[in-house]
């Protein structure tokens, strides 16, 4: 499966190495050229996971990433708006059917959702973790 991540911060990085250890061709997009440390230099060497640096709401940056024959689409940069704003393009400019966006703020998750873009907000994540382990606490 070929997977465009934008973002290299901790859940891009871990994304994109767990993605590129399952087979996976990963191809990341960051502006911040010291996140790219975070990616294992093996997997970049390799060629599993490719590196554009550039802003990933910009068409020239997801082309370069291969935006038209990837599989699968995520966002993850460290902010909400951002996240949409390319999850929106993807999903509406380059037609592409599966699109991941990490949101924290509820009412942009529920405009995005209804957009058609499957939504991810750790902050639901943790809290129904932290339930889940809680003896008697419904998840």
């Amino acid at each position: 499966m070929r997977i465009v991540i934008m973002g290299c911060g901790r859940a891009g990085s871990t994304l994109a190495e767990r993605l590129a250890a399952a087979d996976h061709h990963v191809v990341v997009i960051e502006p911040d050229r010291r996140n790219l440390v975070r990616l294992p230099r093996s997997l970049i060497d390799s060629g599993a996971i490719g590196v554009v640096e550039g802003d990933g709401t910009t068409s020239e940056a997801l082309q370069a990433a291969g935006i038209e024959d990837a599989d699968l689409f995520i966002a993850v940069s460290g902010r909400d708006t951002l996240n949409g704003l390319a999850a929106q393009k993807v999903r509406r400019y380059y037609r592409r059917e599966h699109v991941i966006c990490r949101v924290k703020d509820e009412d942009l998750r529920r405009l995005y959702e209804s957009a058609g873009i499957a939504t991810v907000n750790p902050t639901e994540l943790v809290g129904g973790r932290i339930l889940a382990r809680i003896p008697g606490s419904a998840p």
